[in-house]
């Protein structure tokens, strides 16, 4: 039986490392690496940062990544202020 041996990019993100697929698990491969993170870059949610890829995941890791903060670290109005002061 003949037998071929092929090799497919599979993009991941570099924080989590979940792969770039489509809605059912399918993934996205390619033939190069280059395509393969080019093509995750068109996928939604996943964002290219300087040397990698993040996906559409919203944690305090990924929020970073993308360059911004997370957004479950901001303050609230139900966020209350302490002060420490000497005693005197």
């Amino acid at each position: 039986m003949a037998v071929r041996e092929q090799l497919f990019h599979i993009a991941v993100c570099d924080i989590c490392g979940a792969e770039c697929d489509e809605a059912g698990g399918i993934w996205l491969w390619e033939t190069t690496r280059a395509a393969a993170i080019e093509q995750a870059t068109e996928a939604p949610g996943w964002t290219a940062i300087e040397g990698g890829l993040v996906c559409g995941v919203s944690d305090r890791g990924h929020d970073e990544a993308r360059g911004g903060d997370s957004p479950l670290l901001q303050p609230t109005r139900d966020a209350m202020a302490v002060e420490f002061r000497e005693a005197s």
